[in-house]
């Protein structure tokens, strides 16, 4: 079984005309690449006809169970003012977990208005999923999600479960070295076999270096995604198979993992 743990339903580079075109071709780069299940993340940008927000999310996803859902609130439009919202979405088994967007928006992980989020998170045992890195073109927006800053979230409340995503390139080591000791960080690969990410991070090798060492650290940390369709299914898979890890590792990361993390009924 292959789950890709992080996938958008959008329109990039001219890829289809509409959403549901493009939600077409993600279930044909699932056949293609023999994934079973896909976690979908909405956008936390509303109506736009570019990419895919929780409400038009929900519609295409409809009547396919081989599809899930994260929740996207809008921390700086709203702050935490849709927190009762998001848990009766999680209660009533619609959203598997939250999604937060800094450095695409300008706030800290450590911002007030997150923190309700999070509580409510780890009441109801589900993960939170905190994009970090650089933004394609933009370095700056890293500071909003600086590693530091999730750690200090995941002291604040231990059984959160925290997953990373991008693994803050490119200083992946500096993410590693950061969180290595903290137990409830975990780490989705999407976009770190990303030709610009591959590069601006040092090379291949040096992912693989990194990725080996949180794996030999904690191999129940580890989760497979991809980014889709913003980067290349078939290259994240052949990143996680490159590195000879073993049938029994490469189980965890590319679906057992995401199964106990994210709660899945798999």
């Amino acid at each position: 079984m292959k789950i890709n743990s992080h996938v958008h339903i959008s329109i990039f580079e001219g890829n289809a005309n509409n959403l549901e075109e493009s939600f077409a071709l993600l279930k044909k780069d699932m056949a293609d690449n023999n994934i079973d299940a896909s976690i979908v993340i909405p956008d936390n940008i509303e109506n736009s006809p570019n990419v895919a927000d929780l409400e038009m999310a929900q519609k295409l996803i409809k009547d396919d169970n081989r599809f899930y859902l994260l929740g996207s609130p809008q921390i700086i439009q709203r702050g935490s003012s849709e927190v009762r919202k998001y848990e009766e979405l999680i209660k009533n088994n619609v959203t598997k977990g939250i999604k937060f967007f800094p450095g695409h928006d300008p706030y800290y992980p450590t911002d007030e208005r997150c923190l309700p989020y999070y509580k409510m998170c780890e009441k109801n045992n589900v993960p939170i999923l905190i994009h970090t890195g650089e933004n394609s073109g933009d370095s700056e927006c890293a500071k909003w999600n600086d590693p530091k800053y999730i750690v200090e979230i995941a002291q604040k409340y231990p059984k959160l479960k925290i997953v990373i995503a991008h693994y803050f390139w490119p200083k992946m080591d500096y993410c590693y070295a950061t969180t290595k000791e903290v137990e409830n960080i975990y780490f989705d690969l999407s976009a770190v076999a990303d030709d610009e990410v591959v590069e601006m991070t040092g090379g291949i090798e040096k992912i693989k270096g990194i990725l080996k060492k949180t794996i030999n650290d904690r191999s129940d940390k580890v989760i497979f995604g991809t980014d889709w369709p913003m980067c290349d299914t078939k290259k994240h898979l052949e990143l996680i198979t490159s590195m000879e890890l073993g049938k029994n590792i490469e189980d965890k990361i590319f679906y057992k993992n995401a199964i106990e993390v994210y709660n899945l009924p798999l």
